[in-house]
């Protein structure tokens, strides 16, 4: 169903790639520097290699509650994919990796993401429930034949605030979702009042993607 693990060799690509982005209002390069002020593109292998070393016993021992965090969520979080999308997605193969950086990023192609290893218990379970639920949105907008584009990322995000606020999603994370790029607010907003339709998962999305194009 699922395999958490660690990959420093990812953490080295995440770094790469994130280090200068900035996206709809959140600026990944200083989140990285907020926790690791010491690290550049001239050392950065180093000092991921030496990091791991340091704190292997800290990252095994969060590995092993990360499986905790899965086990308290997906009774549940599976049950309501399957009650909106009409599918079982708990029989998929996905690939959890904790990350020193907090990033967060997943990979559609694969089905695999990264968690920050130093989030709280709860907070853990909302990046697996958030990334889980992409997975699910992106397979059933592709079988309705929409493409991968800006617009349907944003709706992605927009969606998981409502769908990972219902109560009993809300109630096994523990945690409230909330929107994680500020930029998106404005469009939330409007989306709300189709989502607040309780109209069908094919309807919502398309209505909603025909709003956000036309803007």
């Amino acid at each position: 169903m699922i395999e958490i693990t660690l990959d420093k060799n990812l953490d080295k690509e995440t770094f790469l790639n994130f280090s200068k982005l900035k996206v709809e209002g959140v600026d990944f390069g200083k989140k990285i520097r907020d926790d690791h002020s010491e690290v550049t593109k001239e050392n950065y292998n180093e000092y991921i290699d030496n990091f791991y070393a340091k704190h292997s016993h800290e990252l095994e021992n969060n590995l092993k509650d990360t499986k905790k965090c899965f086990g308290e969520i997906k009774d549940v979080l599976f049950l309501e994919l399957q009650k909106y999308f009409n599918k079982d997605y708990s029989k998929e193969k996905y690939i959890c990796y904790l990350s020193i950086f907090n990033c967060n990023p997943r990979y559609l192609e694969s089905k695999s993401f990264q968690v920050y290893y130093s989030r709280s218990h709860n907070m853990r379970k909302e990046v697996i429930a958030h990334e889980l639920t992409h997975f699910a949105f992106y397979d059933f907008c592709h079988k309705l034949g929409i493409k991968n584009n800006n617009a349907l990322w944003e709706l992605s995000e927009i969606f998981n605030v409502f769908f990972l606020n219902l109560p009993s999603i809300r109630n096994a994370i523990g945690a409230e979702e909330s929107l994680f790029y500020p930029d998106l607010k404005i469009k939330l907003e409007a989306i709300r009042l189709i989502w607040d339709k309780k109209v069908e998962a094919s309807e919502f999305i398309l209505n909603s993607l025909q709003y956000i194009q036309n803007i």
